[in-house]
């Protein structure tokens, strides 16, 4: 069995934007209001990696058959590859 990273394949996900922070300082990002009118601009669209979970599985498509079950997500819209555990570290 191997430990697996499963996450929703963003061909199957809409209209997802994000909030343009990178030229604010700290102070401005804390003070920030991203749903004010001033703010629209900031907006833009994305295409994102929607992490949905890790999992032990002894295959990607078992991985991601038991991701589904548990999230209650279609598993042909997931895709899994297997996770990079660094030498030392705790799962």
């Amino acid at each position: 069995m191997k430990l697996y990273v499963v996450c929703m394949d963003s061909h199957w996900i809409r209209d997802a934007q994000m909030f343009d922070t990178k030229e604010l300082n700290d102070e401005q990002f804390g003070a920030l209001e991203p749903f004010s009118d001033e703010n629209t601009d900031r907006w833009y669209d994305i295409e994102p990696t929607a992490f949905i979970g890790i999992i032990m599985a002894e295959s990607e498509e078992i991985a991601c058959r038991m991701i589904a079950v548990k999230y209650r997500y279609d598993y042909r819209q997931l895709y899994a590859f297997p996770a990079e555990v660094k030498e030392g570290a705790s799962v």
